[in-house]
């Protein structure tokens, strides 16, 4: 099986300086929890509601609150209000992408690793 390319119009990764980096790092967190990936991927749609992200998810009011605040602070999402409601919307929809192409460079790294360990096998 071939290495998987994708293409990407962002500029090479250059060296950062250490409190760049220790930003990145921290902006990847916000990615790394299931739960979140699933409260954000419910606002894939458009704007909802805290009740609607948890009647979507299935996950406790209280999480999905904690979730959607994290990823207020992180810039990812922001809130809407209206009337006594209040709507969270993604920012930007290349954050869709950025999941999806990690989630390819996921399953290509995956693939490989399997087809070493075929071949060892």
């Amino acid at each position: 099986m071939g290495l998987i390319v994708l293409s990407c119009s962002a500029p090479p990764f250059l060296p950062f300086p250490s409190l760049a980096m220790e930003a990145l790092a921290e902006y990847f967190k916000v990615f790394s929890e299931p739960n979140r990936l699933a409260v954000l991927n419910t606002l894939r749609d458009g704007p909802l509601n805290v009740t609607a992200v948890v009647e979507k998810t299935g996950l406790s009011q209280a999480l999905v609150s904690k979730h959607l605040k994290l990823l207020t602070i992180a810039g990812v999402v922001r809130r809407k209000p209206s009337g006594s409601l209040v709507f969270y919307e993604v920012i930007s929809s290349d954050t869709f992408q950025l999941v999806k192409m990690a989630e390819e460079l996921m399953l290509s790294s995956r693939r490989l690793q399997l087809d070493a360990l075929a071949a060892i096998l």
